[in-house]
């Protein structure tokens, strides 16, 4: 497996620092950054061709159009591609961050596992001030109990964003059915959560194999939560009957 990072935060750091652990990994490239560390699968790149997958937590980064052009699958941070860049026969996973990587996979999985009878709570933490009223959510510790706001409502499913003002970050779902609910919860520092979000999507697009287009990490819930697992992602599980 040969990953090339294209890092400007301390997310791609660590990512990278998570992908060194993985025993699949030839070659981490970083692209246009020297290398001080002396494991022999790091490197200086100037170019991306040649790997099984490219990976930036840049928001704004040009690598995406690189890839393209080299025929590389590609992962980004950020929940859109640049605009007017065409992904054309190349694979690219969009949205490989804690929300809409981890979150949204996770509630995806546990909606199929359940049916689509369940009534499912998405909750996840944000940077923010803490709100004094709203919807409860209990995260694992060290985020804890919190308010939070509603951001979007169906049928069967409610969203909520909850506001901290420290490091920590956090992912709950809950899926309850005929009284019995199921929850799982993520808790951790949040550049770290984000990091395996990321490095998360770059172990799935390098081993695909991944149809041509753009893929939410969603889209490959199985494949993108089991490398997740691998890298490192703790989740707590606990079953409740009414």
């Amino acid at each position: 497996m040969k990953i090339a990072l294209d890092h400007t935060s301390e997310i791609g750091i660590r990512a990278g620092r998570l992908l060194l652990g993985e025993r699949d990994l030839d070659r981490l490239g970083i692209v246009r950054r020297d290398v001080k560390d002396r494991d022999p699968r790091l490197q200086r790149v100037d170019r991306v061709t040649g790997f099984d997958a490219v990976v930036t937590d840049d928001p704004e980064s040009s690598i995406l159009a690189e890839a393209v052009g080299a025929g590389v699958p590609c992962v980004l941070w950020a929940d859109d591609a640049p605009f007017g860049i065409e992904t054309g026969e190349v694979p690219v996973i969009t949205g490989a961050n804690l929300v809409t990587g981890i979150g949204r996979s996770l509630a995806g999985r546990e909606t199929g596992a359940s049916g689509p009878s369940a009534d499912v709570l998405l909750a996840w933490t944000e940077p923010g001030k803490p709100l004094r009223s709203g919807e409860p959510i209990t995260f694992p510790d060290p985020v804890g109990a919190r308010w939070g706001a509603r951001r979007r409502m169906t049928n069967h499913r409610l969203e909520v964003a909850a506001a901290v003002p420290d490091e920590w970050a956090g992912v709950v779902v809950q899926t309850t059915t005929d009284d019995v609910t199921h929850t799982l919860g993520i808790a951790d520092l949040a550049t770290h959560l984000e990091a395996i979000a990321l490095a998360a999507g770059a172990v799935a697009a390098a081993t695909g194999p991944l149809s041509a287009g753009t893929h939410r990490p969603e889209d490959i819930a199985d494949a993108y939560l089991l490398a997740a697992l691998r890298i490192g992602l703790d989740i707590a599980s606990f079953t409740s009957a009414a």
